[in-house]
């Protein structure tokens, strides 16, 4: 469904139980576009009593103006949790612009990292990709737009019915594991991509790095581990996680890395007793390399 809504929240339209939580965005002509996941209770309550609605791209014309004045339209991507696009979004980035060179027209498109469950539903969930022309993200609505595409096992792409909401199973695995909440970025210094990400609980942020946005990414490398969940830190409890490690290019000087994350607690007193937990927080590193 589309529609319109002015404000400050990001609200799901027509649901009153449903939320939303950001994924990544970009701007593109003067539109800053968000991907959205939606999210619903599953009424058996702690800290991870949610699961999938779908998800939704949000677009601001705005977005210059104070959020109280901005006009939001959102976009259905998909229902369901089978197939999540948007945890991150690659809009011209690459060599010359072009996420994937071998293409000349690969520029003309937005890049849709998705999430995909594992069938070992233990296991963390591994990326496919999505991709749509720039030129057709103010229609982007699924059912409806019939240009979505998604990259194959065999490295070409192929039409996603604009009715199906699972990919079709000769889609790429093109990162493994994944997360729902991590980036991709392209580094012209090193011509390299990096992804960060969280692996499901675990006390640490990972990387992995590729030549190319498509394939060929390595191992899943040790980036950093939280100081929250050691054991050596005066706050430790155990009931604290930490997650959503994402980059920000945008923050970098040569040969940085700059990412956040954030910590929680299924205690709630952990986070009513130390202020300093449920919130982003900032490092700063060396840019890794192959």
């Amino acid at each position: 469904m589309n529609s319109s809504n002015a404000g400050p929240v990001f609200s799901v339209p027509g649901s009153s139980t449903d939320w939303f939580w950001p994924m990544d965005g970009f701007v593109y002509n003067g539109t800053l576009y968000l991907a959205l996941m939606q999210m619903h209770s599953t009424g058996s309550g702690g800290a991870f009593g949610f699961a999938y609605s779908g998800a939704q791209l949000a677009s601001i014309g705005n977005f210059t103006a104070s959020p109280s004045q901005w006009s939001i339209t959102y976009q259905t991507l998909n229902t369901g949790g089978s197939a999540v696009p948007g945890a991150s979004i690659v809009v011209d980035q690459g060599p010359n612009g072009n996420p994937d060179p071998t293409n000349p027209q690969g520029a003309n498109y937005a890049y849709f990292f998705t999430v995909v469950p594992n069938s070992n539903s233990s296991a963390p969930p591994y990326m496919a990709l999505l991709r749509l022309p720039v030129a057709q993200l103010s229609t982007a609505a699924r059912p409806g737009n019939t240009d979505w595409e998604y990259l194959t096992a065999d490295s070409s792409w192929s039409t996603w019915s604009d009715t199906d909401t699972v990919l079709p199973n000769d889609n790429a695995v093109v990162i493994n594991p994944g997360a729902t909440e991590m980036t991709v970025r392209y580094h012209g210094s090193t011509n390299q991509w990096i992804a960060v990400f969280p692996l499901g609980l675990d006390a640490s942020a990972y990387y992995a790095i590729s030549s190319s946005m498509t394939s060929s990414w390595g191992s899943s490398e040790n980036l950093y581990s939280y100081p929250e969940m050691q054991l050596s830190n005066p706050n430790y409890t155990p009931k604290v996680f930490c997650y959503a490690a994402k980059e920000h290019t945008e923050l970098e000087s040569a040969g940085q890395l700059v990412f956040t994350y954030v910590c929680n607690s299924t205690q709630t007193s952990d986070d009513t007793n130390n202020m300093n937990l449920y919130r982003p927080v900032v490092v700063q590193q060396s840019l890794p390399t192959n």
